[in-house]
């Protein structure tokens, strides 16, 4: 009786190691705007959020903050700010060659803000939310005597107009209008040297809500969804860009804040095979003068991980060439999840306000660090005098 059991456990023990590891034969969305990128691609852009672990849903701030919940944007001085962001370079181990993920577009954010009376406040905002690229994917063709270098890029380009307004003395209600263009270069497609480029334009809105009781604030914003289409001459792809919610409150006592965070993307609406992500973000500030001391920790939840297959072109003029054959035609995506600490610090001078935060992951798969340079100044400084208020 033992050995007739023999075959059937080692059949189910195929069957468990089989599942072990989960493969994507097929992509939903291009290959480097999957959220499973998101583990470098994302860019924390404002410089006072990163600093206190990207708290902001329920801080009043300046235009910056604005892009995690707009009703907290405060109608102030009529101001310009820009913010430049440095991520260091990830590895990729599993390619040939030495080959890193990089960001080669340092500016985080530009803008400006002004108040209409004392309720409302405006702001123009272009931030660059996302933004990965691969240098390099090469492929050596003529045994090894030539060497052709691919270099995949995505970038998310973000044009926000932003509008807070208070209702009440304690009420404020807030909306942004995000015109998001999508770029891609150079996708990787297998068994083709040919070279895409495309952009796409999308339109997304994000109201929000903030509340005042005492010394607490309570506050919420939602990014709805949206869809998205590509024609990469390869592949075509329908999907969608997925809800992002986020929920906070703050504390505030004396010359310090408390402040927490929770984020949700439903990231399963882009594949089934995806996990919605999760995050929690804790913040403390310590004000000191004209200067502000902050800290804060963050955590973001797995969306996949597993072998991920190359696309692969499939069409009439698909290159049959002998030197496909070496070329790597899946890459392993690492568990995504990360743990990160962040510092910043903030120091009011006359003319502005200057900001330098720092975040490190410290436990994951996926090691990230990003520094945030932020500056802002108000137009009163250039004409000398202080800009009316209607």
């Amino acid at each position: 009786m033992k050995l007739r059991l023999l075959p059937i456990l080692m059949l189910l023990a195929t069957g468990l190691f089989a599942q072990s590891t989960n493969t994507l034969t097929e992509l939903q969305a291009p290959q480097f705007s999957n959220p499973f990128y998101e583990a470098f691609s994302r860019n924390f852009v404002g410089s006072e959020a990163a600093g206190r672990g990207y708290t902001g849903a329920a801080v009043l701030s300046s235009a910056s903050g604005s892009l995690i919940n707009p009703a907290v944007m405060l109608p102030d001085s009529a101001s310009v700010f820009t913010e430049i962001g440095i991520k260091l370079p990830q590895d990729e181990d599993n390619l040939p060659f030495n080959s890193n993920y990089i960001s080669t577009a340092p500016l985080g954010l530009f803008g400006f803000s002004f108040p209409i009376g004392s309720k409302l406040g405006l702001a123009a905002i272009y931030s660059n939310p996302k933004s990965i690229s691969l240098e390099s994917f090469s492929i050596v063709i003529n045994q090894g005597a030539w060497m052709i270098e691919r270099n995949p890029k995505y970038y998310l380009h973000q044009f926000s107009g932003i509008a807070s307004y208070s209702i009440q003395e304690n009420v404020s209600l807030g909306l942004s209008l995000h015109n998001q263009i999508h770029y891609l270069d150079d996708p990787i497609f297998l068994r083709t040297y040919d070279r895409v480029e495309r952009s796409r334009y999308v339109l997304r809105f994000q109201p929000g809500i903030l509340v005042q009781q005492g010394p607490v604030m309570l506050g919420a914003s939602a990014t709805l969804p949206a869809e998205i289409d590509w024609d990469l001459r390869y592949a075509q792809y329908e999907t969608t860009l997925p809800l992002e919610l986020t929920g906070g409150l703050s504390y505030t006592k004396d010359h310090y804040r408390l402040s927490a965070d929770l984020g949700f993307i439903n990231d399963s609406a882009v594949d089934d095979n995806f996990s919605d992500r999760y995050s929690l973000h804790l913040g403390a500030e310590q004000r000191n003068g004209n200067r502000i001391l902050r800290a804060g920790y963050m955590y973001r939840s797995n969306v996949w991980d597993g072998e991920l297959m190359l696309p692969v072109n499939t069409s009439a003029n698909a290159d049959s060439s002998m030197f496909w054959d070496d070329v790597v035609r899946s890459l392993p995506i690492k568990d995504n999840s990360q743990h990160f600490l962040t510092v910043g610090l903030g120091y009011f001078f006359k003319a502005g306000q200057l900001n330098v935060s720092v975040l490190q992951s410290i436990i994951g798969d996926n090691r990230q660090t990003q520094i945030n340079l932020g500056l802002s100044v108000k137009l009163s400084t250039f004409s000398g005098r202080e800009l009316p208020q209607n």
